[in-house]
C-alpha cells in the first residue's frame, strides 16, 4: 500500500536525522541523548522547525538558521541514503522480522561508514554493538550457528589482512568486519568479503593512478565494507544468479 510506504520513508528520514547525531557524537564520546540537538559552530539549541530531515536544509538553502556557517552536506546525504535504503529492504521482504533486522543492520553501516570518512576509525563502542545485536537478531533470521561462523570467519579473514598490510587496514575494519559476519553469517559473508575487496581495490587503484595515494597509504575501507555488505543482505541471491548467468 501506497501510505505504508510513504510512512516508512518519514520513519526511517527521522531514523537518518538520529543516525547523524550518532555520527557526529560518538568519535567525539558525548553523549547520544543530552544536550538536545544544537548546531555545532554556534551552540545554538535548535527548534523543531529546523530539524526536519532534508526539509529544513532545503528551506535554509543549507546553512544554519542562526549563525548563517554552512551546514554539511552529509546531514541530507545519510538522512537519504537511510530512507532511500529503508524503503527498498521494506519492498523486498514487506513487514517483518528479517525487515526489522535488515534495518538495524543498515543503520550500523550508514554509521560506521560515514564515521570512517569524517574520523577515520570505526568507534568499538559500534563495532562491539553491530556484533552483539548481529548475534541477538540472528535469532530470528539467520540463526546463532551461522552468525558465529561468520563473525569469525569474516573477522579472522580481516584480521590476517590488517597484519600483512601493516597498517594498510585498521583494527576497526576487523571488528566492523566481525560485526557484519553476525549478521550475514555463512556463507554470505564470503560474498560480502569479495564484494567490499572489489570496491576497494577499485578505490585504491583509482587512487594511485590520479597519484593521490602511494601503496603506503591507508585506505578507510569503511564504506566499502558497508556497501558490500548491504548489497549482499538485500540482493546478495540476484548478485549469485547473475553472476552464474555469465557463464
Amino acid at each position: 500500500m501506497l501510505i505504508i510506504k510513504i510512512l516508512v520513508l518519514i520513519a526511517s528520514l527521522l531514523i537518518g536525522s538520529f543516525l547523524n547525531v550518532v555520527i557526529h557524537r560518538m568519535p567525539r564520546r558525548e553523549s547520544l541523548l543530552w544536550p538536545g540537538s544544537h548546531c555545532p559552530q554556534c551552540g545554538t539549541r535548535l527548534t523543531v522547525r529546523d530539524l526536519f530531515p532534508l526539509v529544513s536544509y532545503l528551506v535554509l538553502g543549507g546553512r544554519c538558521r542562526y549563525c548563517r556557517n554552512p551546514i554539511s552536506m552529509r546531514y541530507p546525504v545519510v538522512e537519504l541514503i537511510t530512507a532511500v535504503s529503508f524503503l527498498l529492504i521494506y519492498l523486498e521482504w514487506g513487514a517483518g522480522g528479517q525487515t526489522l533486522a535488515g534495518w538495524i543492520f543498515t543503520g550500523f553501516l550508514i554509521t560506521a561508514a560515514f564515521i570512517d570518512i569524517e574520523n577515520g576509525i570505526i568507534p568499538d563502542r559500534l563495532t562491539y554493538s553491530g556484533m552483539l545485536a548481529g548475534l541477538v537478531l540472528s535469532m530470528v533470521t539467520i540463526g546463532p550457528k551461522s552468525s558465529l561462523i561468520g563473525l569469525l570467519v569474516y573477522g579472522s579473514f580481516m584480521l590476517a589482512t590488517a597484519l600483512i598490510s601493516r597498517g594498510g587496514m585498521g583494527g576497526g575494519d576487523v571488528k566492523m568486519a566481525a560485526a557484519i559476519g553476525s549478521f550475514l553469517g555463512f556463507p554470505a559473508s564470503l560474498l560480502a568479503l569479495f564484494l567490499s575487496s572489489l570496491l576497494g581495490g577499485g578505490w585504491a587503484a583509482a587512487l594511485l593512478i590520479s597519484r593521490k595515494a602511494t601503496r603506503k597509504s591507508a585506505i578507510k575501507f569503511g564504506p566499502f565494507l558497508s556497501l558490500g555488505a548491504w548489497l549482499v543482505l538485500v540482493y546478495g541471491q540476484q548478485l549469485i544468479d547473475f553472476y552464474l548467468s555469465l557463464y
